[in-house]
């Protein structure tokens, strides 16, 4: 049974996503303007009511705040994820699902650190432990913003299937508790995502899903081939976009 918490903040949050799509302009300044729906997750957002369920979450990683600490994980970081795990489990959400690659964290040119990468394994290695512990089942579906076989170098075929791959995950998991994906930052990936369930379930305008994503944080002047005017993510978003008209919606 959802609590009176989920149920307000989803349809509350519905709403103003929805007002918020509609007006906001699409050369807005790069970072988040709306504030986080949870006093503790970083960039943690309902999206109302998807395909008749209001169970269904988008926020940066629920352990991303583990990132600077020393570079072996300690007892107190275990203690940290799972007290974080259970809070998410407290809140209604059953399968988290991660869209980071633990093998590919990336620097401006898109080429693996091998420091952040060992960081970024210890970290997501403990999301999914503490996840297991708190009963939660977790789900990994990575992806790369940027470098090869990443979603610079995809084909919008590709990403579509990608896509399609994430967003049937969401809504299959839906049906049995609540959902929470996320990359990173909770911005760029998991923006694409938000932004594909928006235009393929929800029925938005490829223009009004991206003006979410820019609301929400999406620096698609970093991740732009065309000087800043739009992302690579926004791109293929435009060309999915038609995909989707010539096609019927299919729900898993």
């Amino acid at each position: 049974m959802k609590s009176g918490w989920m149920i307000a903040s989803a349809l509350v949050a519905g709403v103003l996503l929805a007002m918020g799509a509609a007006t906001m302009p699409s050369g807005a300044t790069v970072g988040e303007k709306a504030p986080s729906e949870d006093a503790v997750l970083r960039d943690f957002h309902s999206l109302g009511v998807v395909d008749g369920r209001s169970n269904i979450f988008r926020c940066a990683s629920p352990l991303h705040d583990l990132e600077i600490l020393a570079s072996t994980t300690r007892p107190d970081d275990l203690q940290f994820a799972l007290a974080r795990m259970q809070r998410i489990y407290g809140m209604g959400i059953r399968t988290i699902i991660c869209l980071e690659d633990p093998d590919r964290p990336e620097g401006d040119d898109g080429q693996t650190d091998s420091t952040k990468a060992a960081a970024l394994k210890r970290r997501v290695a403990l999301e999914r432990m503490a996840a297991a512990q708190a009963d939660i089942r977790w789900v990994l579906i990575p992806m790369a913003n940027r470098g090869r076989h990443s979603l610079q170098d995809m084909s919008d075929a590709q990403v579509y299937d990608w896509l399609t791959h994430v967003s049937d995950e969401v809504l299959t998991d839906a049906r049995s508790g609540g959902v929470m994906f996320h990359c990173s930052g909770g911005h760029d990936r998991t923006g694409i995502v938000a932004a594909f369930i928006r235009i393929k379930y929800e029925g938005w305008s490829v223009d009004q899903a991206i003006d979410e994503m820019r609301r929400y944080g999406h620096n698609w002047p970093k991740f732009s081939s065309n000087g800043g005017v739009s992302s690579w993510h926004e791109d293929h978003l435009r060309a999915i976009a038609k995909m989707l008209a010539d096609a019927p919606t299919t729900r898993p």
